[in-house]
């Protein structure tokens, strides 16, 4: 491991932290990821076969990696758990680009579940599952384009991703129940306008 240029500053502060410190920060980050990452680890950016791992140790590791080695500075004004956060933002985010900017096919590391391929009996997926799944990337990816540059609508979309009733979703953004069905009107008219017209 290649030792960055804030190994010896973030050390300093790694020698003051207590086992607990460890865990209670390491628990915050994985309850971050199981939010942040929730539905988005079946296909694309964040998929076990895009990343050649668990999404969510990926991600994880990574962020711990780049800490420890000193390539990341730990700012003084955050906690162990809110700049591993910021972190795992971060590549999360780099991510989703490096996706989006490179023909990532060719670059696909398989990653098979043994242990799920093992006691998973079913067939294989038919025609017509493909279809679906193929129509249910599209409409998704008609919303993750809905949302860019709107931060209330991505904050919106990753509520709902994450399975919150509506009271929770509201309270999640910081306003009321009705000015969250506003919200989510702005995002219907969104997609609607993003969507193939069907003359």
């Amino acid at each position: 491991m290649e030792l960055g240029k804030y190994y010896e500053a973030n050390q300093r502060r790694f020698n003051v932290l207590t086992d607990n410190d460890w865990r209670a920060a390491i628990k915050k980050c994985k309850e971050h990821l199981n939010w942040k990452l929730k539905q988005k680890t079946l296909f694309g950016a964040h998929s076990p076969a895009n990343l050649g791992a668990d999404p969510k140790e990926y991600y994880l590791s990574l962020a711990l990696e780049k800490i420890l080695a000193g390539n990341w500075e730990w700012q003084t004004q955050f906690s162990l758990s809110q700049q591993l956060i910021r972190l795992i933002d971060s590549l999360i985010s780099k991510e989703v680009e490096r996706v989006k900017t490179q023909k990532s096919e060719n670059l696909k590391i398989e990653y098979r579940d043994i242990e799920v391929e093992f006691y998973d009996l079913g067939d294989c997926p038919d025609q017509s599952d493909r279809e679906e799944k193929q129509e249910y990337e599209r409409q998704v990816q008609v919303i993750e384009d809905a949302v860019q540059g709107d931060q209330q609508l991505q904050d919106f979309w990753e509520a709902v991703q994450a399975g919150y009733k509506r009271s929770d979703m509201a309270e999640h953004l910081g306003i009321t129940p009705k000015q969250l069905d506003k919200v989510k009107e702005k995002l219907l008219r969104r997609v609607s306008a993003l969507q193939p017209s069907n003359k």
